[in-house]
C-alpha cells in the first residue's frame, strides 16, 4: 500500500456536502469519492475531531499534506488515461500493468521523500539507508514469503519500468511465475501483497491507537479494551485486504484509472464488510 491510501475513516463518517451525508451517496459516488485521496482523508477529519480523537485527525492531515504530491500525480495519470481511453489513444504507462505489477511505497513520491533526497550529510544517507530498507510492502516480508510459498508463487524476470526509488534511479518491475492460477487469485494476492506496504498498514494502526487509550480507562476489567482491539484489527484488516485485491484487480484490467477506482471501491467494500463484522460480533 502506498501512502496515499492510508484512511481509517473513509466510510464511518458523514460528509456536508450540499446537505447531503455520505450515507446519502450511492455506492458509485462513494467510490468516486474514496478514489481521491486527498478528499478522502479531509473529509473524515471533522467526524474524527468531534468523537475526542484530536492527536489521529493530526496525524490524517499531516499525511494529507506531505502524501499531495503523490495523490496529485496519481489523479493526474487516471485523468490521463481516461482522456487516451477516450480518444482511443495508448495509454503511456510506465510498464505493461497487465503482466507485472510494481511495489507500493510509504515515501516515494510525497514532500517527505523530497527532504530526504536533500539530506547530503554522511548521518543523514545512513538514515535515509535504513528508511529505504524498512520501506517494504508485504510481498517482502517473512509473512509474505510463506503466503508465496503456500500459494507457489515465484519469483521471475526483472523488467524495465519508469518507476523511480527514492534515489531517483529507475526501479525493475519482477514478474511473478505463477501454476495452477484458480480463476487468477493467486496472482491478485501476489499483487495486494506488492500494492500494500508495511509502514502503510502501521500507519493505519497507529490511526487506532486513541481508540484503544480511551478504551483502557473503562472500569470493566479490560473487556471494552479487548472489544476495541477486536474492532481496530478490522478495520485495518478490512481496508489492507479492501485496497489490496480490488486496486491490484482494477490495476491489472484497467491501468492507472482501474487502480485508482479499485482503491476507492475497496474502501468501500472493506469498511463496510469491517462495520458489519462488527455488528455481527460485538453488541453494544
Amino acid at each position: 500500500m502506498s501512502i496515499n491510501s492510508v484512511n481509517l475513516s473513509a466510510h464511518n463518517r458523514k460528509i456536508q456536502h450540499h446537505k447531503k451525508t455520505e450515507d446519502d451517496l450511492n455506492p458509485v459516488e462513494q467510490t468516486l469519492l474514496n478514489s481521491v485521496a486527498p478528499v478522502r482523508r479531509l473529509s473524515g477529519l471533522p467526524d474524527m475531531v468531534k468523537q475526542g480523537d484530536g492527536i489521529a485527525a493530526a496525524g490524517l492531515a499531516a499525511l494529507t499534506v506531505v502524501s499531495l504530491p503523490e495523490d496529485c500525480r496519481d489523479v493526474r495519470d487516471a485523468c490521463k488515461h481516461s482522456s487516451c481511453l477516450l480518444r482511443r489513444k495508448k495509454f503511456a504507462a510506465p510498464y505493461d500493468f497487465g503482466k507485472y505489477q510494481h511495489d507500493f511505497s510509504f515515501f516515494r513520491g510525497t514532500l517527505l521523500h523530497e527532504v530526504m533526497k536533500r539530506l547530503k550529510s554522511e548521518r543523514g544517507k545512513q538514515l535515509i539507508d535504513k528508511i529505504y530498507r524498512a520501506d517494504k510492502t508485504i510481498y517482502h516480508t517473512k509473512f509474505g514469503t510463506l503466503i508465496k510459498k503456500c500459494l507457489e508463487i515465484e519469483d521471475g524476470r526483472l523488467i524495465n519500468s519508469k518507476i523511480k526509488n527514492l534515489y531517483g534511479k529507475e526501479i525493475p518491475v519482477q514478474e511473478m511465475i505463477i501454476k495452477k492460477d484458480f480463476l487468477g487469485l493467486k496472482d491478485l494476492t501476489g499483487r495486494a501483497m506488492k500494492r500494500t506496504s508495511v509502514l502503510g498498514v502501521a500507519f493505519m494502526g497507529a490511526l487506532e491507537l486513541p481508540k484503544l487509550i480511551k478504551s483502557i480507562h473503562k472500569d470493566d476489567n479490560g473487556k471494552s479494551f479487548g472489544i476495541q482491539g477486536a474492532k481496530s484489527a478490522l478495520n485495518v484488516l478490512g481496508l489492507t485486504i479492501g485496497m489490496g485485491y480490488l486496486g491490484a484487480l482494477g490495476g491489472k484490467k484497467f491501468g492507472a484509472l482501474g487502480s485508482l477506482l479499485g482503491m476507492g471501491l475497496g474502501v468501500l467494500t472493506g469498511v463496510s464488510g469491517a462495520k458489519w463484522l462488527q455488528n455481527k460480533l460485538f453488541k453494544d
